[in-house]
């Protein structure tokens, strides 16, 4: 199937001229969802002022974040490894580890919903369940594209040339991690 794909011209290594095209071009894609998180800050002060729920879970919003810095830093140190040797057990093995944290950062998300600090039907708590809902919404998106990457690197060798699925996983989760970040600042403090 490769070499019927190569003959029509379809599968080329990337240059490092069409890498770079590729990358701004994913980058740009990537920066433009931080509109969407730009409109949802701005209602959250419209409707909820600065008011913060004293019943919010400080703890709980501060371990999820916790956790998806370590998501973060398990799912960058995998360029590391691509680097050196190639391993492609130890490359799926720490994007395996990144989504897995990523699932427990959902889930404690799920957590703090099912816990109920806020009300639903208060203008602190809508905003919480929005913005809370946006997060594992790109935090899905972001696994998906991580699955990918875990598939890929079980598929074929990733040499330096050929990992960009791993550079796009690692863009887009640091998008989401950041956002993650930014939302625990706007909900819990601000």
């Amino acid at each position: 199937m490769s070499s019927q794909l190569q003959e029509l011209g379809l599968e080329k290594e990337l240059t490092p001229r069409n890498h770079r095209a590729v990358r701004f071009g994913f980058l740009f894609l990537v920066a433009t969802q931080i509109v969407p998180y730009v409109v949802l800050y701005e209602t959250r002060y419209v409707y909820a002022g600065s008011y913060v729920s004293p019943r919010a879970s400080q703890i709980l919003g501060v371990l999820t974040v916790v956790i998806m810095l370590i998501s973060l830093a398990l799912a960058w140190g995998v360029k590391g490894i691509i680097q050196s040797n190639g391993d492609q057990q130890a490359i799926r093995g720490r994007l395996k580890m990144a989504a897995l944290s990523g699932i427990l950062a959902i889930f404690t998300t799920f957590y703090q919903w099912s816990g109920r600090y806020t009300s639903p039907q208060s203008r602190f708590g809508e905003m919480f369940f929005i913005i809370t809902g946006a997060d594992i919404v790109y935090a899905v998106v972001g696994l998906i594209i991580l699955w990918a990457a875990i598939s890929r690197a079980g598929r074929i060798s990733l040499k330096p040339e050929k990992y960009w699925i791993v550079d796009a996983a690692r863009y887009f989760w640091t998008f989401v991690t950041l956002v993650w970040i930014a939302s625990w600042i706007v909900v819990y403090f601000l």
